[in-house]
């Protein structure tokens, strides 16, 4: 996440469950990863936009995939979902 413009006052980006708090600065970035070491979904990252009191936030986002190529890569069948890897 990019932070575009600063803000006056609140829009503030939290991460609860971690106890994070950012203030948007034009020009500062957020980076996490979804994933935790064991590729298993981290609800540490759940985050939520506090409401701007004064001024105006604007964001970029970039999404960063693990496999970039995944359409080259051939799926199988694994139990319920499907996967590009082999384990």
């Amino acid at each position: 996440m990019i932070y575009l413009s600063n803000v006056e006052s609140g829009g503030h980006t939290i991460f609860p469950q971690a106890g994070i708090s950012v203030q948007p600065k034009e020009g500062d970035a957020l980076f996490w990863f979804n994933l935790g070491t064991k590729n298993n979904f981290d609800t540490r990252i759940f985050h939520l936009g506090c409401p701007v009191i004064f001024g105006n936030k604007w964001i970029a986002n970039k999404w960063i995939k693990i496999l970039p190529q995944f359409k080259k890569y051939p799926c199988w069948r694994n139990e319920d979902h499907y996967k590009a890897l082999k384990q």
